[in-house]
């Protein structure tokens, strides 16, 4: 390995030795000889370990402190089972004092609630992490049981693949990450030798302790190594092995536009749990049909089978139609998304993987099922590994998108027989990670190509490689029951996955905005400003038809869901993720207005902010044009839901209440003329202004208007005169382009 440790030690990042090895279920082998092959722009270097297994590796370097690995470990002698694959780095240091060492991983806030942790941080002290216990329906604060473990990125939450080590008075910072989730995936041990330390990657299987494997049988493997100068911005830690990364990556259906600009109404939330029926259902889907332009779905959440609860959607199907309940759908499943159609939106269901043990499939086939009471008692999840299951699970989703005519689906307490580092499969010829992409390649099989499938239960924590199937994911928990806690939960946790700017390869999703009947208006208001400020708006919920018209939250929830742009890159305002005391940004913002997706049009806001405070106590927030990436200039502040604007000048500051939150549009002010609006707008030039739907408008125009035309007939009109400008509300007969005349 002398080659490739000359390149990784001109990192500037201390010595640095890099040793491979396996693992047996005896323990870990070392190579008995390695040597170097002449290879065409790769580097290649090859391993002999003593019972003759071979393990190559194919190295490619490049100019940006960087390389990427192809690792093909082949069984050349008998038959034997491997737990794993590993590499040790030995030799990292920053120049710096060890006990500032630290690593970043996004699973860190998931279980820990940290960001950094020391290298030396006792990661299985139960003084250190708080086990909550499994929350069957939304995941938990910290830690779920037997996740807390000594390895990194072992959890089954998904996380973004990645790690850094760093130091915490360091720029300098070495990156490792994953390029292929066909087979592995990637887990790690820190620890300091000598003041230096080693960083330990494992290529290990998800849920087989180990794979059987044949001889001759390849396991292939691929991964990035390298250095960066951004260790101490989160935003840009991954940058380089993001660009790597998007390269290896195959085509995605979280990159498309089928929840960028749409929503999906869902039965859960808001206080509806299983209270559903076709009735009430339709009834919403017209109320959201003639008031809710941007939301295309109707999603039916768990509530729909007999045997609840606890959660029961996959094993529903075994049991033909009596599974469905019919005191709530009379004429069936079929009868109710015909409707749905007929009203012009689209049906789409809840399907979860967990199936209860008092229900018919599992009192017939207990031997079916996954053993998985270390997490839950009364539920348990089918074990892909076996032929008939995976001809029964076939089988439930001919029926789901077949039979019953879904066109699209959440899939929730899925991943727990693809994504789980324990034994669980009790067949090991295939890795957890190969029966996913069996399950999944299944799933979109059966729903229309333009049909979405988002993520549910384990939480997902940004890995894009879930995005080859997967439209959107969850991120965090059920935030519309009312807990506040949740709330600053899901906070923490988005900032982890918004600071990787990956939102372009995959949609994330904040749960759903609604009425929140739940929480007061202050909390109310600070989800809704978090979702509007993070573009995670896929979904929304609540009985929206029984409000009263005049209900203030049902006019603002109207606004904030006008333009939903979901996956729209956003940035953290003035956040230092190293500080341990302020763990959760302040300030979220993106660079156009909240109503158009028009980037850098001076007669609009130029960016749109949300400031937040989940403390207790009164905090005062302050920024300033830079906070923004703005050149010096003069510009305005104008608060999205009063319409207040002032000067920004040198800076501004607000004062936020316990868990208070505001939204901000801010514009030149040199040659501002529309400062908000509460519907989308494709595009304005200062005297045409193109509507994407009709409805009533009203913006909020620095002019006073005196004609507005439609293809040369005149559009009525109301102006509202203010101290912020003139507030004109009027009618848009529908899609296309209105004429303003000053």
């Amino acid at each position: 390995m002398k080659k490739i440790n000359k390149i990784l030690s001109a990192w500037g990042c201390g010595s640095l030795e890099l040793l491979p090895f396996f693992v047996t279920r005896e323990g870990k082998v070392f190579p008995s000889e390695i040597n170097s092959v002449s290879g065409n722009g790769t580097l290649h270097i090859s391993a002999a370990y003593p019972a003759g297994e071979k393990d190559d590796f194919y190295f490619v370097t490049s100019a940006q402190e960087e390389i990427t690995c192809r690792r093909v470990f082949r069984n050349k002698g008998e038959a034997q089972d491997i737990c794993e694959l590993g590499l040790q780095l030995k030799g990292i240091t920053f120049g710096k004092i060890p006990r500032e060492d630290y690593f970043y991983h996004n699973e860190n806030p998931r279980i820990y609630e940290k960001m950094g942790i020391p290298v030396d941080f006792d990661r299985v002290n139960k003084s250190n992490v708080k086990d909550f216990g499994f929350d069957e329906l939304a995941g938990n604060r910290w830690a779920d049981p037997g996740v807390v473990h000594e390895r990194i990125g072992r959890s089954p939450y998904q996380p973004f693949p990645a790690i850094v080590v760093s130091n915490y008075d360091a720029a300098k910072g070495v990156v490792h990450g994953t390029l292929s989730q066909k087979l592995f995936f990637h887990n790690y041990l820190v620890s300091h030798e000598k003041g230096s330390v080693t960083l330990e990657i494992f290529s290990g299987f998800k849920d087989i302790a180990f794979m059987s494997c044949p001889a001759g049988k390849n396991l292939v493997d691929e991964w990035y190594l390298g250095a960066t100068d951004d260790a101490a911005d989160l935003e840009r830690v991954f940058a380089n092995y993001i660009a790597v990364l998007e390269k290896h990556l195959p085509p995605l259906y979280g990159s498309t536009d089928i929840n960028r600009t749409s929503m999906v109404w869902g039965s859960w939330n808001d206080g509806i749990s299983r209270k559903i029926s076709e009735e009430m259902l339709l009834k919403e889907a017209r109320f959201l049909k003639e008031n809710f332009p941007t939301v295309r779905w109707i999603q039916v959440d768990d509530g729909y089978a007999v045997h609840v609860p606890p959660a029961h959607g996959l094993g529903m199907p075994y049991e033909g139609e009596e599974g469905v309940d019919h005191q709530k759908f009379p004429r069936g499943l079929r009868a109710y998304t015909d409707e749905i159609r007929k009203i012009g939106l689209r049906p789409a269901v809840w399907i979860g993987g967990f199936c209860p043990k008092h229900a018919p499939i599992y009192q017939d086939h207990p031997e079916w099922f996954i053993n998985y009471d270390y997490r839950v008692k009364d539920t348990a999840p089918l074990d892909v590994s076996q032929e008939e299951v995976r001809n029964y699970i076939s089988h439930a989703l001919d029926t789901f998108f077949f039979e019953y005519g879904f066109e699209g689906m959440k899939h929730d307490f899925w991943s727990y027989a693809f994504e789980d580092s324990h034994d669980l499969l009790k067949n090991k010829e295939h890795s957890g990670y190969e029966y996913r992409t069996w399950w999944l390649q299944e799933i979109r099989k059966r729903i229309p190509a333009d049909g979405y499938l988002q993520t549910g239960c384990d939480i997902v924590m940004g890995n894009p490689f879930l995005a080859e199937y997967f439209t959107n994911y969850r991120y965090g928990i059920d935030i519309g029951s009312g807990h506040w806690d949740y709330v600053k939960t899901n906070f923490l946790w988005g900032a982890a996955c918004f600071a990787l700017h990956t939102t372009h390869l995959f949609v994330p999703n904040s749960d759903s905005v609604g009425l929140f009947p739940g929480l007061n208006d202050t909390e109310a208001m600070f989800c809704l400003n978090y979702c509007l400020a993070t573009h995670s708006m896929v979904e929304i919920a609540g009985k929206l038809s029984e409000s009263a018209p005049d209900n203030p939250r049902l006019k603002t929830l109207k606004k904030a869901v006008c333009n939903p742009n979901n996956g729209q890159e956003v940035f953290l305002g003035d956040y230092n993720y190293r500080d341990k005391d302020h763990l959760i940004p302040r300030i979220i913002y993106f660079k156009t207005p909240h109503f158009s997706k028009e980037e850098g049009n001076s007669l609009m806001p130029l960016r749109t902010a949300g400031l937040f405070n989940i403390e207790e106590d009164p905090i005062e927030v302050k920024f300033t044009a830079s906070t923004f990436g703005l050149p010096a200039g003069s510009y305005l502040v104008t608060d999205v839901w009063s319409g207040e604007t002032c000067a920004l000048g040198d800076g501004f500051s607000v004062k936020l209440e316990p868990h208070g939150s505001r939204l901000y549009a801010i514009t030149a002010a040199d040659r501002v003329c529309l400062l908000d609006a509460n519907m989308r707008i494709n595009s304005f030039d200062g005297s045409t202004v193109e509507f994407d739907y009709p409805g009533t408008a009203e913006l909020l125009l620095t002019r006073e208007v005196r004609k507005i035309t439609a293809e040369g007939t005149a559009i009525p009109f109301e102006t509202e005169k203010s101290p912020c400008g003139y507030r004109v509300t009027f009618a848009v007969p529908g899609k296309g382009t209105l004429r303003l005349e000053w």
